[in-house]
């Protein structure tokens, strides 16, 4: 006998059943309680009145009634009377049904069940699990009509006589009575339980009209298949299909007639004839099927032989399913974000608790958008890198979107999930991957990641990547930020960044030189210029917020600015990249440079489709123009320069044969250290760090690497694995190009820069005052001086001063202030 750990991810979907579990509940409630000598007799008068309401009496039914049929017409009436009290229609809800979720290739990753149960149509039910249980239950099934005479003469003789309760039931009435329990089940009612179950006459009775009812509205082959479908076929297993994946490994429609008898036989007892755990009286049990089977000439002698002779434990391949994420494997945290993601969408369904019925009992097909080669390669990529039982204690983690769709095509981290209260080595139930209120913690701070949102405001604000900025060091105390009080940020300890770039630096540098080094100071001079509330705002309209905010809140991307940031809102923070963001937000963001501006909400799932095959609404993504085309291209353009210039911080790590770009990021004191980068096909985020501790990387190797402590930056661990992933999940797809360099800007316009006459260049960078005054004719010459009033690396004038005309060509001194004293 082979014990498995989950379902075979080949199995074929099953196919809608049309009529599985659409039935009634009953209105009225049965007659319990009576004492046995009332019951008696209400039995006969209910007896009584069945002959005399239906076609059903057979035979034996008549001779053994006549005789009080011809005495007494006044106790038939009765009996009509009260037999009419019973109902006659069923209401059941549909039956629970375990949800699958679906990679984007179909292959399983999980199942989700309150009752492990999947429906099948008879056309997918082998005939030899069908002959199997009218031969054991109910052979006499295709000539009754609802209720057999001779089963219940049988059995209401042995009953009054006072022997054992005996149940004579049609497989008609074993639906009807399995549709009435798990209808009471489901709703939690705990009367209507009782009443489904208890041993007396009157549910008997009862269960016989809804019986005789629903045969006259559905054909033998619909109440079969709902029986099979409804039934218990093990401990847990509920519906033959489960069944069979659970003893056999294989769908219902390959079994074998050994298989079925075996099968067939557990119903009458789950437990009793449980295979695994009673291994003889399961196989006594087969025999006694396969002996019927034989009786009614469903199997021939030698196949008689032939499988009774076959030890049960040989015919056994058990899959113990586990519902949930746990058994989703590398995939685990992906699974989880997606049934989160799903129980937060009020699209799907109004309520919470709705959408947690539907989900662990609705029959769904969940599509997802996983790429399973993509994250087999992060997988196979983080865990040879960072081991999950790595004795540092370091995570690792890999999140891709797709641009232009927000289709998540991998999430992956070096920990196995696991979501009970006992937790191993190299196990969590944290997503590294994506914000708290979907299965994350509280973020990780971003570093220079978040650079790139500082130049976007400042591309919005009609500046140029090609403007020098201040690269000098010097503290900040204010900074401007209209949504705070008296429109800045002010702090009475100054805020004196510094930096940390590998190439020699001017005191004037461009903007795409300050990127492509990651210059602290030339981004603080930028956010000088522009705005803090517009900058997070920027990055807010692309999707980055804080971790710690619910994306499905709407006030998440509605309430003002200062309110969410707080005490965050602060240079600091906003341009070396304090603020703790998910890599999933971040890989998504980045993805909008990529797609021209398109935004998309990150989306996990593609379809949800109900038990009978039909679509269901979800939110799905949201894409839309966030980021005009000619500003998104230029942010492309220019993050490609990190990765194609090897003295900038993404040091010349391409991906061979498709354009890419991206970014660096090492938050404070080296903790946490990522890269962001993306082709016109993916968008990816890497982090690298200590998940529970803010602890400096160094002391042990990664890929044969030794870290050593305050030496490890984002181009260190993160961008090497980036590239690594990057390169192989772009094996076999074609290249898109990358947009080309912005126009550099244009020459001032004539009334500027007149021809022969000085312009007003104060107050300009450098390379504006040059194109200034070379427009005009005249060739520029730098001379450096102080000024308290000006900052530095800023022009003062010109010497001669503005206005002046002079003869085209000669030279007009540029005057540029290099600070105070």
């Amino acid at each position: 006998m082979k014990i498995r750990h989950s379902w075979h991810a080949s199995w074929p979907r099953v196919r809608h059943c049309p009529y599985c579990g659409n039935m009634a509940r009953p209105t009225s409630a049965s007659a319990s309680g009576r004492s046995l000598p009332v019951a008696l007799l209400q039995t006969i008068y209910l007896l009584l009145g069945m002959l005399a309401v239906s076609a059903l009496a057979g035979v034996l039914m008549a001779a053994f009634f006549l005789p009080m049929v011809s005495a007494g017409s006044a106790v038939a009436k009765d009996g009509v009377a009260l037999f009419d009290s019973y109902p006659s229609e069923l209401e059941v809800e549909p039956l629970n049904e375990a949800s699958r979720i679906e990679a984007s290739d179909g292959s399983l990753l999980a199942i989700f069940y309150s009752e492990n149960r999947i429906m099948v149509p008879l056309e997918e039910i082998s005939p030899h699990i069908q002959h199997a249980v009218i031969a054991v239950e109910d052979r006499r099934f295709y000539e009754h009509g609802g209720v057999d005479p001779k089963g219940m003469v049988r059995a209401f003789a042995s009953n009054a006589a006072g022997g054992a309760t005996q149940g004579g039931s049609t497989l008609t009435q074993q639906y009807v009575k399995n549709a009435l329990l798990m209808d009471a089940v489901q709703r939690g009612d705990q009367e209507d339980q009782i009443e489904a179950t208890e041993q007396s006459y009157g549910r008997k009775l009862r269960e016989a009209k809804l019986a005789l009812s629903l045969e006259k509205k559905w054909s033998k082959d619909e109440i079969l298949n709902a029986y099979l479908n409804v039934a218990q076929f093990g401990p847990s297993q509920y519906g033959v299909e489960t069944g069979s994946r659970h003893y056999f490994n294989k769908s219902a429609v390959d079994l074998n007639p050994g298989e079925a008898a075996l099968l067939a036989g557990i119903t009458n007892g789950p437990n009793q004839y449980d295979p695994v755990s009673h291994p003889e009286a399961g196989q006594k049990r087969r025999n006694e099927v396969l002996q019927d089977m034989r009786h009614e000439d469903y199997i021939t002698d030698e196949e008689y032989e032939k499988y009774t002779a076959i030890p049960v434990e040989d015919m056994l391949d058990i899959q113990n399913v586990q519902a949930g994420c746990a058994s989703a494997g590398t995939s685990g945290f992906f699974c989880d974000y997606v049934t989160r993601s799903l129980l937060n969408d009020p699209a799907f369904a109004p309520t919470y608790d709705e959408r947690r019925e539907l989900l662990y009992g609705g029959g769904l097909t969940i599509r997802t958008t996983l790429d399973p080669e993509t994250q087999a390669a992060a997988v196979d990529i983080l865990e040879r890198k960072v081991p999950a039982d790595s004795s540092s204690g370091f995570g690792h983690s890999i999140v891709t979107v797709e641009p232009g769709t927000g289709n998540i095509l991998t999430m992956a981290q070096n920990r196995s999930f696991n979501p009970y209260a006992e937790v191993g080595p190299g196990e969590t139930a944290i997503n590294y991957n994506v914000p708290k209120s979907l299965g994350g913690g509280n973020g990780f701070p971003v570093g220079s990641t978040f650079k790139p949102f500082v130049l976007q405001d400042w591309l919005e604000h009609d500046r140029s990547i090609y403007d020098r900025v201040s690269t000098e060091r010097r503290p900040i105390s204010r900074s401007p930020a209209a949504c705070l009080p008296r429109g800045a940020w002010r702090s009475a300890e100054a805020w004196n960044p510094d930096n940390a770039v590998s190439v020699r630096i001017s005191p004037m540098e461009t903007a795409l030189n300050a990127t492509k080094f990651s210059i602290n100071t030339g981004y603080t001079d930028m956010a000088r210029q522009l705005d803090l509330c517009d900058i997070a705002n920027t990055a807010r309209d692309i999707g980055v917020v804080p971790a710690g905010y619910d994306p499905y809140d709407p006030d998440t991307w509605e309430m003002p600015i200062e309110d969410m940031y707080g005490t965050e809102l602060a240079p600091a923070v906003l341009v070396l990249g304090e603020v703790r963001i998910s890599a999933l937000n971040m890989a998504s963001a980045y993805a909008t440079w990529a797609a021209g501006g398109t935004y998309c909400t990150p989306q996990a799932i593609s379809e949800v489709l109900d038990r009978n095959g039909e679509a269901m609404e979800i939110s799905g993504a949201d894409c839309h123009q966030a980021v005009e085309k000619e500003v998104a291209d230029a942010m492309a353009w220019t993050l490609e320069q990190d990765l194609e210039d090897p003295q900038a911080t993404g040091k010349g790590k391409i991906i061979e044969g498709h354009p890419a770009g991206g970014k660096t990021g090492t938050s404070g004191s080296q903790y946490h250290t990522w890269y962001v980068g993306f082709t016109r096909q993916m968008s990816t985020a890497v982090w690298f760090g200590h998940p529970n501790a803010n602890i400096r990387p160094g002391g042990f190797s990664v890929d044969g690497q030794m870290l050593r402590s305050g030496h490890v930056w984002g181009n260190t661990v993160s961008l090497p694995t980036w590239q690594e992933y990057m390169t192989r999940v772009h094996e076999g797809l074609p290249s898109k190009p990358f947009p080309a360099a912005p126009e550099k800007p244009a020459a001032p316009s004539s009334d500027v820069a007149q021809k022969g006459v000085v312009p007003d260049v104060s107050g300009m960078v450098l390379s504006q005052a040059e194109s200034a005054v070379e427009s005009a004719g005249f060739k520029a010459e730098v001379r450096n001086e102080s000024s308290s009033s000006v900052g530095k690396w800023y022009v003062i004038g010109t010497d001669p001063a503005p206005g002046t005309r002079l003869p085209e060509g000669r030279t007009v001194v540029i005057r540029q202030s290099t600070g105070g004293n």
